[in-house]
């Protein structure tokens, strides 16, 4: 057993990560941390398994060295490989299916190049350290556009064409745009302006409402898909959806749920966000934070 984990995680969201093994995995201690990458050390053998929802990407410590000496280490490794560096320039990498066990090289810089190892046990593990090189269309109303097709690709899930979703902060319309473009029929609620090319689809209807005003009768069709992204606080943003998750959730294939994250100390309460979506009913399948997320991450849930 490797006696250091190492974490990938997006810029900025390196004190939320931290507070996250501080709070949940006291037999891990602070060693090192760069942009974008921390390090553990581990104490005594953990007591739970590794979830962590602000890194997108961890592994064992195995080694570490000059690139050129480590690249000679990984020539005599067998099985899987992948080799890439922290701004998401893959120089190797594999077909990674659930139950590989997978080696790595992380390049940080020309004098620190990282050997560690993996398993495969989600969709999220199957992209090389959690990056998703993907581009938002000049078209789209805003990086929710982004927050959705990574959340979907995180989740496995497949939009069909002719599903219904329903998405509350909808305005711009970023998100909405993206299920338009997939063929689905998308209501969108928010007094916000959306953008006309959500407006002049035809698949979409807008209530231009805030969520507190919104009467669940006004949805006239079995619901495969929610979506929430509101400027509140995570448990008022869970708070404020009940009447709609109750209303859908006999028809309701998965949820997408990004909670912001305001201040540091509300790391803490990521066990209480999860009980409160158990308690409405719905099984909470992961917590974790996307590559276009800045302040917030995602809850992607399904009904029991």
């Amino acid at each position: 057993m490797s006696n250091f984990y190492y974490f990938l995680c997006n810029d900025g969201s390196e004190s939320f990560l931290k507070e996250e093994i501080k709070c949940f995995y006291p037999e891990l201690s602070f060693a090192y941390s760069t942009k974008g990458f921390v390090t553990f050390k581990l104490n005594r053998p953990l007591r739970n398994k590794l979830e962590v929802t602000f890194a997108r990407h961890f592994g064992e410590y195995l080694d570490r060295g000059l690139e050129h000496v480590m690249h000679k280490e990984f020539q005599n490794i067998v099985g899987k490989s992948i080799f890439y560096n922290l701004d998401g320039d893959i120089y190797k990498s594999e077909n990674l299916q659930v139950g590989d066990e997978v080696f790595e090289l992380i390049k940080l810089n020309e004098e620190a190049v990282y050997l560690g190892k993996f398993k495969v046990e989600n969709e999220r593990d199957k992209l090389i350290g959690g990056f998703q090189s993907m581009d938002i269309p000049s078209e789209a109303p805003s990086r929710a556009y982004l927050k959705i097709i990574q959340g979907a690709k995180v989740a496995g899930i497949d939009f069909k064409s002719g599903q219904n979703a329903i998405e509350i902060g909808s305005s711009p319309g970023g998100a909405t745009y993206a299920l338009l473009s997939k063929g689905l029929n998308v209501i969108g609620v928010d007094p916000g302006k959306m953008d006309s090319i959500c407006l002049e689809n035809k698949n979409f209807q807008h209530h231009g409402v805030s969520i507190q005003d919104f009467k669940v009768d006004k949805i006239n069709q079995p619901i495969d898909w929610f979506l929430v992204d509101m400027n509140l606080a995570p448990e008022a943003t869970i708070r404020e959806c009940e009447k709609i998750l109750a209303a859908i959730k006999t028809t309701m294939k998965g949820g997408f749920i990004t909670l912001k994250m305001t201040k540091q100390s509300l790391v803490s309460k990521l066990p209480f966000y999860r009980k409160l979506l158990e308690r409405l009913g719905f099984d909470v399948i992961l917590t974790t934070q996307l590559p276009s997320h800045k302040q917030e991450f995602l809850m992607y849930v399904r009904s029991r």
